[in-house]
């Protein structure tokens, strides 16, 4: 079943207060008459999903923001190999701006929901909606602060008197992303009785785990959010189940869309569509007309190939040979062809690639997955290795392994399960199993990033460094500039309470 998010004139209204001046006269509803029901406030939740989706965030920049300065991926746009693809993203660069800004459209339409809605609201429909607003501002912080740092923290509905405000500490928005991930799980209902298409209270315990594990960072067990992570992923475990073929998880909406490994997903349908094929399809792969914008680096499948050479999941992430459209001809790029050219020095990412090559429609009706279970197993996995060492570890990620191995028919016998490993073996492995299981889903960021900065110079950019030395190939800046994205200079521009001493380090 596809779930529409309707969007609500009322929450556009304050949508880009926090870079604009605020409008005088706004004909918005009132409050009062849009949470007078549980259906105006579905609709306004709605809103916040909505913005969510659309292409300045999950649709399309959250992956050219994330994507390029990940390490993992380069730009088919030329003028993007100039700078952000060089994890050198600049402060007016129309991704660093885009995805902000809307970040702070959906902060405030959660906002409204937030001031609009009593706690005490006797309700549960109702104080399931405020719960679900309540997560989605934690994540939509959570991304903020990762990937900008400290950020102005807006917790009400904007107006003439807040309409300026500073960067938040780190810490503040910290303990903000808690506070509403922990509200979020006393409101919101159970998996089983929340509406299909719309996040449990699971999803919460979800956010906080990563919360904490990015928070615990690259730090022994003497640091207490690995437990903290650990009693909010071990909530979730159990709850979820693999879907058996990998494949099925990027398909079709049939096997793809809220499967029974989905915790959290972006709904898209017909009519409400992502441009997320465009991005990673080449344009005479298939009838419509893509983009071929985002490409992963060669290490990514090397690596892979190396560590399993029979995995399954190799096929369904990565394309390297194609028919080209309207031709008998077929198209090789690596590894099917040698890196003499860019255009042939990378692989596609399969996972978001037309599959249909007789699609005209240039747009997507496949959900896009925020939080699923295989995740959850591989946080678990590293959590409990950093608590006690691998020995109970090693059954979470054998699970996906286990998947993996079996959704080829025959089933394969890589990846094999895994076993034998000391400590600092099972950390590397682990975030490495990361790649495997995830590349492309919108996490490489941030896991690439979490365990700071010398983790990230020594096994992304110096790794891939050694490996891309061709003419046409990038190469990455050990600069510890690469851990934040800039504040977009139309931000500090606008905002009165924002100097350009507010600008993150090196930029």
């Amino acid at each position: 079943m596809k779930t529409i998010y309707k969007l609500l004139l009322f929450v556009t209204v304050l949508s880009f207060a926090v870079s604009c001046k605020l409008e005088e006269d706004s004909p918005y509803l009132q409050k009062e008459d849009i949470f007078a029901s549980v259906g105006g406030a579905r609709e306004a939740l709605n809103g916040v999903l909505s913005a969510m989706s659309e292409f300045n965030y999950y649709g399309a920049d959250f992956h050219h923001l994330t994507d390029f300065t990940s390490g993992f991926f380069v730009s088919g746009k030329t003028s993007d190999r100039q700078n952000i693809a060089k994890l050198n993203p600049l402060t007016d660069q129309n991704y660093v701006t885009n995805f902000w800004e809307h970040s702070y459209v959906a902060i405030e339409r959660a906002n409204i929901i937030i001031d609009g809605i009593d706690e005490n609201n006797d309700d549960p429909e109702m104080k399931n909606i405020l719960g679900t607003a309540y997560f989605l501002r934690g994540l939509l912080y959570f991304n903020l602060v990762r990937l900008y740092g400290g950020v102005p923290l807006r917790t009400l509905p904007t107006n003439p008197d807040n309409i300026n405000l500073p960067r938040a500490s780190v810490n503040d928005v910290y303990n903000q992303i808690i506070s509403d991930g922990e509200k979020a799980k006393t409101l919101m209902f159970d998996q089983g009785s929340q509406p299909v298409g719309y996040p449990s209270k699971l999803a919460a315990n979800m956010l906080l785990a990563k919360v904490y594990m990015q928070l615990a960072g690259n730090n022994d067990n003497s640091d207490p959010n690995w437990q903290k992570a650990y009693d909010e992923a071990i909530a979730i475990y159990g709850q979820y189940t693999l879907v058996p073929n990998y494949a099925d998880l990027f398909m079709d909406p049939s096997t793809a869309d809220n499967s029974t490994e989905s915790i959290f997903e972006i709904q898209y349908n017909v009519e409400h569509s992502s441009k997320l094929f465009k991005l990673f399809t080449p344009n005479n792969a298939f009838a419509g007309k893509a983009w071929q914008r985002i490409r992963p680096n060669p290490e990514t499948i090397d690596d892979h190939m190396a560590k399993y050479p029979d995995d399954p999941r190799i096929d369904m992430t990565f394309i390297s040979k194609y028919q080209k459209y309207g031709s008998s001809n077929f198209v090789k790029v690596y590894p099917e062809a040698p890196r003499n050219n860019f255009n042939k020095g990378f692989p596609y990412l399969y996972k978001y690639f037309v599959k249909n090559p007789n699609q005209t429609m240039t747009d997507s009706n496949l959900n896009y997955i925020v939080f699923r279970y295989a995740d959850l197993l591989l946080m678990l996995a590293e959590i409990e290795n950093e608590l006690h060492g691998p020995a109970n570890a090693y059954q979470y990620v054998n699970e996906v392994l286990t998947r993996a191995r079996n959704s080829a028919n025959p089933p394969a016998t890589e990846p094999a399960d895994w076993s034998g490993l000391t400590q600092d073996e099972f950390r590397d492995a682990i975030m490495k199993e990361y790649q495997f299981e995830l590349l492309g889903e919108g996490h490489d960021w941030f896991n690439n990033h979490r365990r700071g900065f010398e983790w990230f110079k020594t096994k992304v950019i110096q790794h891939h460094n050694q490996i891309c030395n061709k003419p046409f190939d990038l190469q990455y800046p050990e600069d510890p500039r690469v851990m934040l994205i800039p504040i977009p200079s139309k931000e500090i521009s606008a905002n009165e309470s924002l100097t350009n001493a507010d600008q993150n380090p090196g930029y």
